[in-house]
């Protein structure tokens, strides 16, 4: 696991500068290399072939088929290929095989230069053979292009930036930025961040910065200065074609299991996220069969209404693992607040940043990769939104004098969720339906306004069979990439620790897809047929606990612990203004009051102006 950026011209100190940017996600090692119209930099982490026959950039000879070593500036010269990259091929050993069969030959253990010679000999389509997560370039001297690849599900970061005759990429946006582009921001991915708290498109928050999708690959012609295809080489496809229980149980089952045992391959120790829900219960329960005295992490929080602590103390000592956990607290935000804004450079708005910062933060003390069961709602339809989903969109095809009786509806629920409620009701669309029930602005007030029109871009994803695999095709395309899985690379790879999630296999994906909607949520079970899966397996009051998100109290903090930092950064902000303050002073009274709930809205203003500040 690592970090790489390059450009299209030749700047010895400013590719040696960006590259220190990203120091936390290679503190192993480094290299550049640079030559007329490239300049390419590397920090290694190092995880597969501890060696420096594993670093990087590495270069690839058609010649006599062998990796060159390492700055033999000689071979150089004479190669074909120079890669960087960042990820790692868990099938890259196969793959290997195949290519001696072939007559390639190989110098080092590294996955690293199995992808140059899969291109040799296969080209651009060489990725679609590949298992694992990855962002790489390689240069293709000859052909005088760079070709960018990232993997199918969007695990690692690739950003870029084309403007004019300049085209630069890396795995953060600071490395980007630090090359001295013109920073101005994007307004419709601003909109989408309030909206949503992250960003669902290939957009960033800045304008002309990009993100390679998941599944792509780009090239970028050195000597036109052009992008000269942007192609995806896998698509996420949904059937429902699996409707039986017994098949179903033993599929998933194994497909699991065997993506978890290939993750397991490293040659630095490996343990576990254990928050004590299913997801990464069902990943201990695996790993536990091959590692023996297993190692697992989570965090405790300050305020019991947040904390699953006693859930993950079950499964690891039904499981017989070493258990560490870390105390979360409110101080704890105020201490990384720093570190968190320089570690997610396009702003994200998930609070759960800082726990998962925290016991990465922790694991990395004592193993150097961390499984976790990241994906697992999006692919099983675990999320408690999705039947609320399946409920309104019942509620708003009744007729009208049905719906007369809805007020009594919202007799039954609190203030808060009574205010959403007569928002939903009042959609016609099924997509609009879901797509305000997600977003974190459409609460109890209509005295917050969001350009919705923002959003049609994002109704392509609502062509599926029923309306599960609508929102789970949305979520899957948007949601885990870029909330989950930004989440997680960014705050493992501040703490140097590379993490890996075996549900984001593509071989889990395509089972899951295949499974009927029907059998995900049954009678308002949320991942009806996982939990069946593993019913022989782990306790049954883990499978069946209640659903509880990785939360954080911040209703709480912002009216206690983090109130007055909370008001000057939002109210004495003299940043970017794109909101209304006397409306948001209104509703910060009521949320003081305890009367309403806005500790969301207010935690992504929070983090946007300490990002505007330190980025911009």
């Amino acid at each position: 696991m690592c970090g790489i950026v390059g450009f299209n011209w030749h700047d010895e100190d400013l590719i040696t500068g960006s590259g220190k940017l990203i120091s936390h996600r290679g503190p192993d090692a480094e290299g550049y290399f640079t030559d007329e119209n490239i300049s390419l930099g590397f920090k290694r982490l190092s995880i597969i072939d501890l060696s420096t026959a594993g670093h990087q950039p590495m270069f690839y000879s058609a010649t006599n088929g062998a990796c060159s070593k390492f700055f033999n500036t000689l071979y150089l010269s004479q190669s074909d290929l120079g890669i960087i990259y960042n990820g790692e091929l868990y099938n890259f050993q196969e793959i290997k095989d195949e290519l001696i069969a072939k007559g390639y030959n190989f110098s080092s253990k590294s996955d690293t230069e199995v992808i140059l010679a899969s291109y040799l000999e296969w080209g651009q389509e060489c990725v679609v053979k590949f298992n694992g997560m990855w962002a790489f370039c390689i240069y293709d001297k000859k052909r005088s292009i760079l070709f960018l690849s990232r993997d199918r599900m969007g695990q690692k970061p690739l950003f870029y930036y084309a403007s004019g005759n300049k085209f630069i990429f890396g795995s953060e946006i600071k490395t980007i930025l630090h090359t001295g582009i013109e920073k101005t921001i994007n307004t419709h991915s601003l909109n989408h961040y309030l909206f949503f708290g992250f960003l669902p498109t290939e957009q960033s928050i800045l304008n002309n910065v990009n993100k390679l999708l998941p599944g792509h690959t780009l090239v970028y012609d050195l000597k036109s200065h052009q992008i000269i295809s942007h192609t995806p080489f896998w698509h996420i496809k949904f059937s429902n074609e699996i409707t039986d229980v017994k098949s179903a149980l033993e599929l998933i089952h194994d497909t699991i299991d065997q993506s978890v045992k290939r993750r397991l391959i490293a040659d630095v120790p490996v343990g576990a996220f254990l928050s004590g829900g299913l997801d990464s219960s069902i990943m201990v329960y695996h790993m536990r069969k091959y590692i023996a005295d297993l190692k697992t992490f989570s965090i405790k929080f300050d305020y019991s209404d947040f904390d699953e602590s006693k859930w993950s103390k079950k499964v690891s000592t039904f499981f017989k693992t070493d258990h560490y956990e870390i105390k979360f607290t409110a101080s704890d935000v105020l201490k990384y607040i720093p570190d968190l804004v320089y570690a997610y450079d396009n702003p994200l708005g998930d609070p759960s940043i800082i726990p998962t910062f925290l016991v990465s933060k922790v694991a990395r003390e004592h193993v150097t990769v961390s499984l976790s069961g990241m994906g697992g709602d999006e692919l099983f339809g675990g999320y408690t939104r999705y039947n609320e989903y399946l409920i309104l969109r019942k509620l708003i095809k009744l007729s009208s004098s049905v719906k007369s009786l809805f007020p009594f509806l919202y007799q039954l629920v609190n203030k808060d969720k009574a205010g959403k409620l007569k928002q939903l009701l009042k959609i016609t669309d099924e997509t609009d339906l879901y797509l305000r029930l997600f977003s974190h602005l459409s609460r109890n007030s209509n005295e917050i306004e969001i350009n919705y029109t923002d959003l049609s871009s994002l109704k392509k994803y609502f062509n599926q069979h029923d309306g599960l695999t609508n929102i789970l095709n949305f979520d899957q395309h948007t949601y885990l990439p870029d909330n989950g899985l930004e989440k997680e690379d960014r705050a493992t790879m501040a703490n140097s620790l590379e993490g890996r999630a075996p549900f984001m296999d593509y071989h889990v994906v395509n089972l899951a897809n295949s499974i009927s909607s029907h059998l995900k949520i049954r009678n308002g079970t949320g991942k009806y047929i996982l939990k069946k899966a593993y019913l022989d397996f782990l306790p049954h009051e883990i499978i069946y606990r209640k659903k509880q998100g990785f939360g954080v109290p911040l209703n709480h903090y912002f009216r206690n612990e983090l109130k007055d930092i909370t008001y000057q950064t939002i109210f004495d902000y003299q940043g970017y203004e794109y909101y209304d303050k006397k409306i948001l002073l209104n509703l910060w009274d009521q949320h003081q009051k305890s009367t309403s709930d806005y500790s969301q809205l207010f935690w992504l203003i929070f983090i946007f102006n300490k990002w505007y500040d330190k980025w911009m």
